[in-house]
């Protein structure tokens, strides 16, 4: 944590605008470090043959309802972050208090949300919350039971050879991709578990595509850790860190601290499938 607190310090130095976003983020990030020594995270077994037939076919080993987590330290965290969420934005404050009076009320079982027997997005709307806000909130406190599960489950992936557009674990679509190692090998971050896999270097995550003529990037100026990967075929594009040219960073704060680069692209006409859930 000292590590990311004195990253937040030099980015906010070097970019003054994201100072509000990114003091957000470290709250929150100090709070998930928090409950990890109170976790209790159950392990998954999953039988060798199965395994086996999974990769064989490309499927994923669970489905999201299927992760294990720690129900009392994700509810804990939950209203541990409604009090950050409170203090960040006049939006976020009105957001908590919506979703705080509608749990007051027990109009809905926070823990059967978080166990996946009830949808996140049905509860934003049956009870008109920012369906946004609400699910950055349910996932961020889900967070350390998931890091802690795919600290075991990725023992059981060959992430060097999975090499498909979704994650092996869980069977979401990537966050943005990284480059390390060397010869800068590429690498995707799930959007959900946060579990990463190798891809190959030139291709569309999303679609497939490996035509060299229609896959283009840009980059800002002096910022050439960053870029984005431009897919001409499916008109989406995934933001890439080469971790090779950043000293001791959190793969998601850098994303955070560069949303400059998605407004460009969105104004190049190419979409984000899956967007940076802290713009909430």
């Amino acid at each position: 944590m000292e590590k990311l607190r004195k990253r937040i310090q030099h980015l906010k130095k070097k970019r003054p605008g994201y100072t509000e976003i990114l003091n957000f983020y470290q709250q929150v990030r100090e709070e998930q470090e928090k409950i990890k020594d109170s976790l209790k995270v159950e392990p998954v077994h999953l039988k060798k043959e199965w395994k086996e037939l999974l990769a064989r076919e490309g499927f994923s080993m669970l489905e999201r309802k299927d992760f294990p987590v720690d129900l009392e330290a994700s509810s804990l965290l939950f209203h541990s972050l409604c009090n950050i969420a409170k203090e960040a934005t006049p939006h976020m404050a009105e957001q908590v208090e919506k979703i705080r009076e509608v749990i007051s009320q027990k109009r809905f079982d926070l823990k059967k949300v978080f166990t996946g027997e009830i949808e996140g997005e049905k509860v934003a709307d049956q009870f008109e919350m920012d369906r946004k806000v609400f699910l950055f909130l349910l996932h961020e406190s889900l967070k350390p039971s998931l890091e802690e599960g795919v600290k075991r489950l990725g023992q059981e992936v060959d992430a060097e050879t999975w090499l498909k557009g979704h994650c092996p674990i869980c069977g979401s679509l990537p966050s943005f991709a990284l480059l390390k190692g060397e010869g800068g090998k590429r690498y995707l971050l799930c959007s959900y578990c946060g579990f990463e896999w190798r891809i190959d270097r030139l291709s569309c995550p999303f679609c497939g595509n490996k035509e060299r003529g229609s896959l283009q990037y840009f980059y800002a100026e002096g910022e050439e850790a960053y870029r984005i990967d431009l897919c001409e075929k499916c008109h989406q594009y995934i933001k890439t860190i080469d971790l090779r040219k950043i000293e001791e960073c959190e793969p998601i704060l850098e994303d955070v601290a560069t949303l400059h680069l998605d407004i460009l692209a969105s104004q190049k006409g190419y979409n984000r499938p899956v967007p940076n859930p802290w713009t909430s």
